[in-house]
């Protein structure tokens, strides 16, 4: 672990970088606002996700200062900064993370080649049924899934059923905040087929 010292001028940089993306990366590099509204339809502007991204990374260092400020102990402990064991924790989150970049692109087009049907004489592609449901949350719901599950069990160095409804909340909230509200946004992997 670092110094409390170390760990708040880290949290003060990233509380920095946050409020730069939120108030001024991410507005004057934007050709449009977070929302726009045109003809009554509603859709997801330019400035959206970095300012979404910005304001988490905001409410992190925050909570990350606080955490530092309440630690007890001021000192460097006799620990390496990194040793086998941080080594392993990184290979495995490493792993973690592929599987569920892997289930976010390939579940929706696989769950397609297997289950669309299209009157006979033509192929479905993924391309085609990307925008309805169930195929348009496939992919981000396994790949959601599976990236929170599988880190707070990494985590937590255990399974735990509670774990299970927990994840699935999140990628509820994920999808109830990107895709319920906006009209014509397609949840990643959705837009790069």
């Amino acid at each position: 672990m670092l110094s409390r010292k170390t760990e708040l001028v880290l949290g003060a940089v990233f509380l920095g970088l946050g409020l730069v993306v939120v108030f001024a990366w991410a507005p004057l590099d934007s050709e449009t606002a977070m929302i726009e509204t045109f003809r009554r339809q509603t859709t997801m502007g330019d400035a959206f996700l970095p300012t979404v991204a910005g304001a988490l990374m905001v409410v992190c260092a925050i909570v990350h200062l606080i955490m530092n400020y309440r630690r007890a102990d001021l000192f460097d402990t006799e620990n390496p900064p990194i040793d086998g064991n941080d080594l392993a924790f990184l290979l495995q989150l490493s792993g973690i993370t592929a599987l569920s970049i892997a289930l976010f692109y390939w579940a929706g087009p696989l769950a397609v080649a297997l289950f669309a049907q299209g009157d006979g004489s033509e192929t479905v592609t993924y391309r085609q049924m990307r925008s309805t449901y169930p195929y348009k949350l496939i992919g981000f719901v396994m790949g959601g899934f599976s990236l929170v599950f599988f880190t707070t069990a990494l985590i937590e160095g255990r399974v735990k059923t509670i774990r299970i409804f927990s994840s699935l909340i999140v990628v509820a909230v994920l999808i109830a905040i990107f895709d319920l509200p906006l009209d014509n946004v397609l949840l990643p992997p959705n837009g790069d087929w």
